[in-house]
């Protein structure tokens, strides 16, 4: 962690810590603008979430409060110190709205002066979320997960194409099949990695959307995207690993298929060259008794021209 990220960090996290200690010594400074917030938050949490959730929902605004307060020190301090300081920026996120929202409700009040006292705190307090919100996406120049689930992809369909080209070159594939094999598994592997990476990232943005809403919700909604882009990284390695042992697989086939017309065909010629000697043998046997014959003709004559 740089010496500017810890400045900002500390300094960020300083509003937070000061009104969540400030909740939690003093909840009941804070429960009448609370409770119009509680009235329908309570209700709206026990409605829809699981039954061994709903049950330990507190009703009671002071105690809303106060967990509210400890939330905001305790993620405060997670900022600041800068030991789990994304989930720590995402309860932050998560506590602000619900504090905001009963602290200062400028749309409900009459008093022109209160009406502008309140919509300036309600701003700063926008200004906030939006600070908090970057510094849960913040991961110090390191490689994030969305970013390692699209490179693991890419690196997987460039060991695709390279191994399906020395196969090629090794049992003498024709030019198209082998190209047509690359095409397949690049493109396979290229779309897993886009995917991954759409995936993993949806999941990611959704994690935190759902962290401003509810801490609970927010941690659980970050931990399935976690494990959702990690399984479906798994999965794109298995897949490629597959494609590629099947591309193997139609190597080999193909090399003994070549092999074996290879074969037949030597055979063949084999075949044709012991027919032409034949022919050729029993033509020179032919021309063989031609010659005797006229020898046989010219010796005759010879004979008779002697008498």
């Amino acid at each position: 962690m740089t010496l500017l990220r810890a400045t900002a960090r500390t300094l960020l996290a300083s509003y937070f810590v000061a009104s969540g200690f400030k909740s939690v010594r003093h909840p009941e400074l804070l429960v009448d603008a609370a409770e119009p917030v509680t009235d329908k938050l309570v209700p709206f949490v026990k409605r829809y979430a699981p039954a061994s959730v709903a049950g330990y929902v507190p009703e009671d605004a002071q105690t809303l409060v106060r967990i509210n307060g400890a939330l905001q020190l305790i993620g405060g301090l997670a900022l600041a110190t800068g030991k789990g300081r994304r989930l720590g920026a995402v309860v932050l996120a998560a506590s602000l709205i619900p504090s905001t929202v009963a602290k200062h409700p400028f749309w409900s009040r009459t008093d022109a002066v209160e009406k502008a006292e309140d919509r300036s705190h309600f701003l700063k307090n926008v200004s906030l979320l939006g600070g908090v919100l970057l510094a849960a996406r913040d991961t110090e120049g390191k490689p994030g997960l969305v970013y390692l689930a699209a490179k693991g992809g890419e690196h997987l369909a460039r060991d695709t194409r390279r191994t399906t080209k020395r196969l090629g070159r090794r049992t003498g594939l024709t030019t198209s099949a082998l190209s047509k094999n690359v095409s397949s598994l690049s493109d396979a592997a290229g779309d897993l990695a886009e995917n991954v990476g759409k995936s993993s990232s949806q999941l990611a943005d959704g994690a935190l959307a759902g962290g401003a809403a509810l801490v609970g919700a927010a941690v659980a909604s970050t931990r399935k995207a976690r494990k959702q882009a990690s399984k479906q990284l798994k999965k794109t390695q298995a897949v490629a690993a597959k494609q590629l042992a099947e591309a193997r697989e139609v190597a080999a086939k193909q090399a003994a298929i070549a092999k074996k017309e290879g074969a037949k065909r030597a055979e063949e010629v084999r075949k044709q060259q012991q027919k032409r000697s034949a022919e050729a043998v029993k033509q020179g046997r032919k021309t063989a008794k031609k010659l005797a014959k006229k020898a046989g003709k010219v010796k005759k004559n010879i004979q008779l021209g002697e008498n």
